[in-house]
Formats: C-alpha cells, sequence, structure tokens
C-alpha cells in the first residue's frame, strides 16, 4: 500500500507499460505565469486582533464584577486566549504560490520545497462549481506510482486574486491525457 505513494518514475514504453504513454508537455505553449496567495489579509488579522483583545477585556471585566481574584481570572484568560491564538495558526492558510510554465504547475508553500508536478504526472483536474456556474475551486490530481492517483492540493476562488485566469491558463495547458471535470457543488 505504501509503495503507491512514492514518488516512482511514470511507466514507460522501455520499461515494459501496457498503458500508453502519457503526454509529457501542455496542450498548448504556456507562458510562465504566478499566481500568489496571500494568505490571511491584514484586515482579517487586525480584526481577529481586535476581537482577542475585548475578550481580554471582557475576562477582567468579569472578575472585577465578581469580585473574585485577578489571578485566577488571569490565568483562565490566558489559557483561553493562547488557545484560541494557537488555534487560529493552525487553520490559518499561509501564502503559497502557483507557477505554470512548461515543466509543469509548481505549487510553492512559504518556507517549504517547491511542489512540481509535470504536466505527463497530471492525471485530472476537477472544477468545481456553483449552480450559477461561478467556479469555486481546483483540484488537481497526480500521478502516483504505477497504478495510483493522489489529490495533489485544491485551490479556492478566494486563495488567490484572479482566479478566473489560473482556471483558464490551466484547462488550456491541460494535457490532453488528462480529463478536466466539472462539478456542481452545494446542490
Amino acid at each position: 500500500m505504501m509503495e503507491d505513494l512514492d514518488d516512482s518514475p511514470l511507466p514507460t514504453p522501455e520499461m515494459g507499460a501496457s498503458q500508453p504513454a502519457l503526454s509529457t508537455g501542455p496542450r498548448t505553449p504556456v507562458a510562465a505565469r504566478e499566481w500568489v496567495s496571500p494568505g490571511v489579509s491584514l484586515r482579517k488579522r487586525i480584526v481577529t486582533g481586535l476581537g482577542v483583545a475585548l475578550v481580554a477585556g471582557l475576562f477582567v471585566l468579569i472578575a472585577l464584577y465578581e469580585q473574585t481574584s485577578m489571578l485566577v481570572s488571569t490565568i483562565i484568560g490566558a489559557i483561553f486566549i493562547l488557545g484560541f491564538v494557537g488555534y487560529l495558526r493552525v487553520v490559518a492558510p499561509t501564502p503559497y504560490t502557483l507557477r505554470l510554465d512548461d515543466r509543469g504547475v509548481t505549487r510553492t508553500d512559504r518556507g517549504a520545497e517547491p511542489q512540481l508536478i509535470p504536466w505527463g504526472a497530471v492525471v485530472k483536474v476537477k472544477e468545481e462549481l456553483f449552480k450559477s456556474g461561478v467556479s469555486i475551486s481546483v483540484t488537481v490530481y497526480k500521478r502516483v506510482g504505477e497504478r495510483g492517483l493522489h489529490r495533489a492540493w485544491v485551490v479556492y476562488r478566494d486563495d488567490i486574486p484572479d482566479f478566473d485566469s489560473f482556471v483558464q491558463t490551466l484547462s488550456s495547458a491541460l494535457p490532453e491525457s488528462a480529463p478536466w471535470l466539472r462539478e456542481i457543488a452545494h446542490e
């Protein structure tokens, strides 16, 4: 089972592969282009900071009103606030960069190694749409091992500016061997 998760090379006719050779390049030439996801916006960080400050003030007011020990209230408040900030650090989206070029699709998360999916390793792409036809997300699946596929990553509309141009560029460059599936979400 774990052998399906390695990044072994794709089967080729020289290796005795029984399936047809995969396209190794994009359908149309791709001018190198990048889309940058900013992560959590400054406005959202400021609003969250103000909310945490208001909650901290609420803990102090409750302690004063109840005339309890400020130490107990401060400890409880600090644990609550630190837990909330820790939770936000875990679930907050990190900034990343998507790059399409003649080699393939590359995603680079901040502080991580770039993940290149060559065009020949893209198995399929699934686009989710609202009933109105507006695209919500794009999921890229890559070939893993000899017979498996794996969801490489998902890009949501809110993640990157100019999401529609990303979708259009990716769909025009996708090799013929990789289907572009469209699915209505939230029916």
